[in-house]
């Protein structure tokens, strides 16, 4: 009898394990369970905003990988040096890639003959601790970290079996993101993963275009196999040229092979059923016609996988799917607006992906300066008060150590956080957002969006209770603050008005222009000053 039970519990546990497997085997599509969602976008819609994600509002990445090796990033981004350093004068918008071909002639030599695959032995990452890069992470205030998993150059930064340009059989010999998922999840983070690969296929089209070592059979797992449209004197670039036709005119010339599609289906499966991220980000790359189907699948199975390991139940998978554009249909995952924003409070959490560095430069390149921590801290708040999350891109050096201009910023942001945090973490927006400096948010001399506040600008949060208002100062406004948006607050409900940081109740009196107050003396914090307004009663609006 004895034996015959532990059959059945071995015969049992199998077909557990086998029916377990089955959920994440099957094509989504065929997943009839009212309990798991179906490959289609009606079925993907019925999605919900983890509560971890709402209260997080900051999460650090890092752009790293085989270009932090020549960390170059001529007229354009060091992250691209692959793609430029393929492209012949007169192919790129304005030449801002043909600089870095030029760089790779005089330092390397010809691409045909030292290519974006020969950096792959020099990228050792040999001083990479994931246990360091965790702890700046926490020190910097953010509540989950986002790793690099494979960018455009399709080169997979974990133990992957689909391909072998991977960190662990070539570069650092290290699984990359497991070491970093073990290293967050002990500190007590959140997990997520970034995957750029679905480009690849445009990536490097100049190497495919030109025909350079993308020709070689062997490196096409690493160069993708677009189907080539036009060679390379059919698409030059003519003078004046716009923006937009440069765009159409880069689709035009080559398109994703049936190859390039299965291909990153199937490591971006992979990489999920491997890790079980907590986030799953995505750039662009994947909303042409040819990876709709894919997205679905794709959609369904991240879910899925969340639902079976326990983090979630359909309709509430507790993970987060990021997107860009119309990659996926509103209310079916998380929008992701890259060095943007929302301009208005929205209706359903959203995230801005931004970089320490401005411009179009993501990866480490020598000598470029990051953006004050001011500017940091002002985007933050100016997110938070919109129902945004922020996800703050570092980039460490090919050594795996983080410059120390960076480090100090995650310094200097922590600090703040540790003061200010509580008009932060855990908040939801007010009735409106705040009140908006004329300048604010308009495109500087190099055309990128401004991000320095004002004494005029003031965004608002409050507790989930709506027992706490903040409205937080972008700039110091000196002895006195007259709040015109708070004119229509029951002044009886307010307990007292603080200034975080100063344990000290201030004065204040409801006049014709607003709620005014008077300041106490400059705390030593710098950046943003957030005013707590406790309630007596919840505030209803």
């Amino acid at each position: 009898m004895k034996k015959l039970n532990l059959k059945c519990c071995l015969v049992g546990l199998i077909f557990s394990f086998i029916a377990g497997q089955q959920v994440l085997a099957q094509s989504d599509s065929s997943i009839q369970s009212t309990s798991y969602y179906q490959a289609n976008w009606e079925s993907l819609k019925d999605y919900k905003t983890p509560e971890w994600y709402k209260d997080a509002k900051l999460g650090f990445w890092v752009h790293w990988g085989v270009y932090s090796v020549p960390a170059f990033k001529g007229d354009h981004a060091a992250e691209w040096y692959g793609r430029a350093m393929y492209c012949y004068k007169g192919q790129s918008y304005n030449e801002q890639e043909y600089k870095s071909h030029l760089h790779h002639e005089a330092t390397y030599g010809n691409p045909n003959v030292f290519g974006y695959k020969d950096f792959i032995p020099m990228f050792k990452a040999e001083n990479f601790n994931p246990e360091e890069w965790t702890k700046l992470c926490v020190t910097g205030g953010a509540k989950f970290f986002t790793m690099m998993a494979t960018h455009h150059d399709s080169f997979c930064m974990w133990k992957t079996k689909l391909s072998k340009w991977n960190s662990v059989d070539m570069g650092p010999h290290r699984d990359c993101v497991g070491e970093m998922e073990k290293a967050v999840r002990k500190a007590g983070l959140h997990f997520g993963v970034s995957n750029h690969s679905a480009w690849n296929y445009c990536f490097f089209e100049w190497n495919h275009i030109n025909r350079y070592d993308a020709m070689n059979p062997e490196y096409q797992d690493l160069y993708g196999n677009p189907i080539v449209q036009a060679c390379a004197d059919t698409i030059q670039v003519a003078p004046g040229e716009s923006k937009t036709h440069w765009k159409n005119r880069s689709r035009g010339a080559v398109s994703p092979s049936k190859r390039d599609v299965s291909r990153w289906l199937a490591r971006t499966k992979e990489l999920d059923s491997l890790y079980s991220p907590d986030l799953y980000y995505f750039d662009w790359g994947f909303k042409p016609i040819e990876f709709e189907q894919g997205r679905k699948e794709f959609g369904a199975y991240f879910y899925n996988h969340a639902i079976s390991n326990g983090q979630g139940v359909k309709g509430n998978p507790n993970v987060v799917l990021n997107y860009k554009g119309g990659a996926y249909p509103k209310g079916s995952a998380i929008r992701d607006y890259e060095r943007g924003s929302s301009s208005k409070i929205a209706d359903m959490t959203w995230q801005t992906d931004d970089c320490v560095y401005d411009g179009n430069n993501w990866g480490y390149a020598e000598g470029v300066p990051i953006k004050p921590t001011n500017t940091i801290v002002d985007e933050l708040v100016d997110v938070v008060s919109k129902r945004g999350v922020l996800m703050l891109s570092f980039a460490p050096k090919a050594d795996g150590t983080f410059p120390e201009d960076q480090k100090t910023l995650i310094y200097q942001l922590g600090s703040w956080l540790k003061i200010c945090g509580n008009a932060i973490y855990c908040t939801r927006p007010y009735k409106i957002m705040g009140e908006l400096s004329k300048d604010w948010g308009k495109p500087d001399a190099k055309n990128y969006r401004t991000y320095h506040g004002t004494s005029d600008d003031i965004r608002y949060t409050r507790s989930k209770d709506r027992k706490t208002l903040y409205a937080i100062i972008l700039d110091w406004p000196g002895e006195s603050i007259c709040i015109q948006t708070l004119s229509d607050i029951n002044t009886k409900n307010i307990r007292h008005i603080r200034l975080l940081g100063v344990n000290k109740n201030l004065k204040w009196k409801m006049t014709k222009q607003g709620l005014e107050i008077t300041m106490p003396e400059r705390p030593e914090y710098k950046y943003a000053y957030p005013l707590e307004i406790k309630f007596k009663n919840s505030i209803k609006y």
